[in-house]
């Protein structure tokens, strides 16, 4: 049997087979293709996600940091074993290894992001002589004593280092 255009019918059966072979393999290609392109934009998405819980961590660890300096008795922040070591005296700093928090993993516990806080005061240039100043009872007559205090944040997440810093300023 033959068709209106002199063409064996099994013929063009045959090919028609073969071009749906085609119409598929191009349709599973495109297919492929834009799930490639979904899969990269949600990961865009998600990678500012992890920078911003990063941030979050840290600005809560030094908040903590912050709400310490600011209630801490001044017979213990001037103290000789303060947390906060005056600048001036030569114990420059006081560095401690802190957890700051998880960020969270498919694992139960989460991924520790561990830092190190660097603590310091100073203090202020019109604080009497006794109180690691310069000014007088001339210029400081009613013998206030201010200090400021600082304390630093350094962590590492991947390959990137973040600082962060607080200053409290104190006075008595």
């Amino acid at each position: 049997m033959k068709s209106s255009l002199n063409i064996p019918i099994c013929k063009l059966r045959s090919h028609r087979r073969g071009f749906l072979l085609i119409e598929a393999m191009i349709s599973l290609s495109i297919l492929t293709v834009i799930g490639l392109v979904l899969l990269k934009l949600s990961m865009n998405i998600l990678a500012p996600r992890q920078w911003i819980m990063q941030q979050t961590l840290a600005d809560a660890y030094m908040s903590l940091e912050r709400s310490t300096a600011e209630r801490i008795p001044f017979a213990i922040l001037t103290g000789a074993s303060s947390p906060w070591p005056n600048f001036a005296t030569g114990r420059i700093a006081v560095t401690n290894n802190v957890s700051i928090g998880a960020l969270p993993d498919r694992a139960a516990t989460g991924v520790p992001i561990i830092g190190t806080v660097t603590r310091t005061r100073f203090a202020d240039t019109n604080n009497l002589a006794a109180n690691g100043g310069v000014g007088t009872t001339a210029t400081n007559p009613a013998s206030m004593n201010i200090w400021r205090i600082q304390s630093v944040l350094t962590f590492r997440v991947g390959a990137n280092q973040y600082v962060k810093s607080r200053t409290v300023i104190r006075s008595e």
